[in-house]
């Protein structure tokens, strides 16, 4: 029993943090509405970690005002205005229509959808591909509005391929992070990375082979001219790529000391990205005649503005794992105890990620820690690329990921049912990732 005891305490802060996400789940289990429940863990991770009522209220009160939660607010709305702008235009139907037709399966559809808006490095991205992962998810000759997949699943799709791409793609922040900290190019990068990409899309056939046989008929070949038509009608998607690659240029121009300020900070995140969202909005709406009586569908929406609640509690969550210092604590806690480099490298940013829900978030914490830990003559890139598989797995399983939380709101599923489709295609990438890690570790050593 003492050796028990003793134990738990080495681990204290691993099992707090733990139990703190296991709070919201069970909130979330017993129909505790989302924003709520993520609300209830970050005062139970207060709490738990010696914070006072008084210091977790003032906590809270600067959370609520700092410029990430209010950026994050702003594009997350700005999000939600290009979702419901396509989809009172009628765009979302033609772009699945013709998606359909290009791709030939409506499962492949449903993949190739959310893999699309994936390309844009922007936070909630799957509140843009959730609608039209909804409509492309239909079968039967009678009634053309049946829906041939069941909630959870059809978030499971929507959430697990717009994240194919983290792995590599260099407009994402936590890459961009990653590349700097190991002095990396971007080819190496990819080079390096674009191996787990792979994985994580065969993985993803995991899930998709769930869906009714009817969605994995194959369609006619497709008419001359889709390929251009499709190209058209996502050009709401590609403006925000064309606006963001020289916006993101520009603040990087701006240089460290421009940007190293809170609001300076929120504005390098966010700027190009908002920049880019409203340009296709205005593109969007001028193209399409939006009138008066649409604009007020697509802007007096309360589902628009009820999701910021939602966006307020995770960052407040964040906030506080941050500040009673939980990454860097667990991640002490594991060296402390001698577990070996390998498994520090691979479980301090699966945590990291676990905890945070971000890229940005797991490499900015933990990968200062684990590229120290690499042994003396050793190569970084195996040991680099096994931390990132991690990281990227534990914010794909966090209840915290924007992205998950958005998305099972809007396909109306609790956590459990997204779980049972995404876990064991987690469970190869991790596989994969340790196989991969021990052939680099074998080649470049």
């Amino acid at each position: 029993m003492d050796s028990f005891l003793q134990g738990v305490g080495e681990f204290s802060a691993t099992l707090l943090t733990l139990g703190a996400f296991a709070s919201i789940l069970v909130l979330a289990r017993f129909k505790v509405p989302l924003g709520l429940a993520i609300l209830g863990g970050a005062v139970l991770a207060g709490l738990v970690f010696g914070q006072g009522p008084v210091q977790l209220a003032w906590l809270f009160a600067r959370g609520l005002v700092q410029p990430d939660t209010i950026g994050l607010v702003v594009l997350t709305t700005l999000l939600l205005g290009l979702s419901a702008t396509l989809q009172v235009t009628g765009q979302t139907e033609r772009i699945v229509a013709l998606a359909q037709a290009f791709f030939r399966r409506p499962a492949i559809t449903m993949a190739a959808l959310p893999a699309m808006i994936g390309l844009l490095p922007m936070p909630g991205g799957a509140l843009v591909s959730a609608p039209m992962v909804a409509s492309a998810a239909r079968c039967g000759q009678g009634d053309p509005g049946l829906d041939c997949v069941g909630p959870g699943l059809l978030s499971a799709i929507n959430y697990w391929f717009r994240h194919v791409w983290e792995h590599w793609w260099p407009l994402y922040p936590g890459v961009i992070l990653a590349m700097s900290l190991t002095h990396a190019t971007p080819l190496k990068w990819l080079v390096t990375m674009i191996p787990m990409g792979a994985v994580m899309v065969a993985s993803g056939m995991m899930i998709l082979a769930r869906v009714h046989p009817d969605l994995r008929a194959t369609g006619p070949r497709p008419s001359a001219g889709v390929r251009r038509d499709l190209l058209m009608v996502l050009s709401p998607i590609w403006i925000i790529i064309l606006v963001y690659v020289p916006g993101a240029w520009l603040v990087q121009q701006l240089g460290e000391q421009t940007l190293k300020t809170p609001i300076g900070d929120a504005l390098a995140k966010f700027g190009a990205i908002g920049l880019g969202v409203v340009v296709s909005l205005v593109w969007t709406s001028i193209a399409s005649r939006l009138g008066p009586l649409q604009l007020r569908a697509v802007w007096g929406r309360r589902s628009t503005y009820s999701m910021t609640l939602l966006v307020i509690s995770v960052m407040l969550f964040q906030l506080t794992l941050k500040q009673v210092q939980a990454p860097a604590a667990i991640g002490w806690e594991l060296a402390a105890a001698h577990v070996p480099v390998s498994a520090v490298v691979a479980a301090l940013p699966f945590i990291a990620g676990m905890v945070t829900g971000l890229a940005f978030g797991f490499v900015g914490t933990s990968f200062p820690i684990i590229l120290g830990l690499v042994p003396a003559g050793a190569s970084v890139w195996p040991y680099a690329m096994l931390g990132y598989a991690f990281g990227h797995m534990g914010q794909m399983l966090s209840p915290i990921h924007m992205c998950h939380v958005v998305s099972n709101r809007y396909f109306g599923t609790p956590f459990g049912p997204v779980y049972r489709h995404i876990v064991p295609s987690a469970a190869v990438n991790i596989a994969g990732a340790i196989g991969y890690f021990l052939l680099l570790r074998w080649w470049m050593n």
